[in-house]
């Protein structure tokens, strides 16, 4: 009899550790399902956040290429200006030093 209880206690204890060990692995697929989840919800969000900054950064290379396509033309188109304001100017010294009574009349 006392053999039976001794048998029934080591059952009831090896029933209950295995009941335990059961408890602590659903509770650490739990754990692992909710980190899962997050994860999840943080790649996607990164790849959107990814994706977002390629077309970015796709949209400021084409106005870059734009820029560097248009800047020596207005550069040129600046120097040559430059230069005809300097010859008008020139000229226009020319011109006032020939003829002091236009001096006269330009200051009326």
């Amino acid at each position: 009899r006392s053999d039976q209880r001794l048998h029934s206690s080591a059952m009831a204890s090896q029933k209950d550790a295995q009941v335990q060990k059961a408890r602590a692995l659903h509770a650490a697929i739990e754990r692992m399902t909710d980190d899962t989840e997050r994860l999840e919800k943080e790649v996607k969000a990164l790849e959107a956040e990814k994706a977002s900054s390629e077309q970015e950064l796709s949209q400021l290379n084409s106005r870059l290429h734009a820029i560097q396509a248009e800047l020596p033309q207005k550069l040129q188109k600046l120097q040559q200006l430059e230069l005809l304001e300097q010859q008008k100017e020139a000229e226009y010294m020319r011109m006032l030093e020939a003829t002091p009574t236009l001096v006269q009349v330009l200051k009326k």
